[in-house]
């Protein structure tokens, strides 16, 4: 019989399951002139900051009156750009200005990057993502059920 051996978890132990963590993978992207460096592993941390910046935007949006249409419209694909931020190493700017992150994703989207990169990604990463907004979605709605 096997006896299973606990170990008290040290800082190096933990730092060493965190480098586990920060593996990367590099592509070549528009017809392979451009190295990008993805994450292989999508962290809980990280995928937060992106649903946190998206939430700070779209309180922004909200904020401007009656909504301007060509932000509204330009910030459609904001998301896809957030979670290419967080983790890849594409120039994306790290402050949350909605018009410099609409020019971004445009350029993304019409040179055909975004999609070579998001083919890239694993699709149990991917699934992280879609997991995570479903389960903050889901507490927003029963916040809001309570106020009602």
């Amino acid at each position: 019989m096997t006896k299973n051996q606990n170990k008290k978890l040290s800082a190096a132990g933990l730092k060493s399951l965190e480098s586990g963590l920060n593996e990367l993978k590099t592509i070549f992207v528009y017809d392979s002139q451009f190295a990008v460096k993805i994450s292989s592993v999508f962290r809980e941390s990280m995928i937060e900051n992106v649903l946190s910046a998206y939430v700070s935007i779209l309180n922004e949006l909200k904020e401007h009156e009656e909504g301007d249409e060509v932000l509204i419209r330009g910030s459609l694909g904001i998301f896809n750009t957030l979670v290419l931020r967080e983790f890849t190493d594409l120039p994306i700017p790290k402050s949350n200005d909605l018009n410099r992150l609409i020019t971004v994703t445009n350029t993304l989207l019409d040179t055909g990057i975004m999609k070579e990169v998001y083919d890239a990604i694993s699709p149990q990463q991917l699934f992280k993502i879609e997991e995570k907004l479903k389960s903050v979605q889901s507490n927003f709605d029963q916040v809001m059920k309570t106020i009602k």
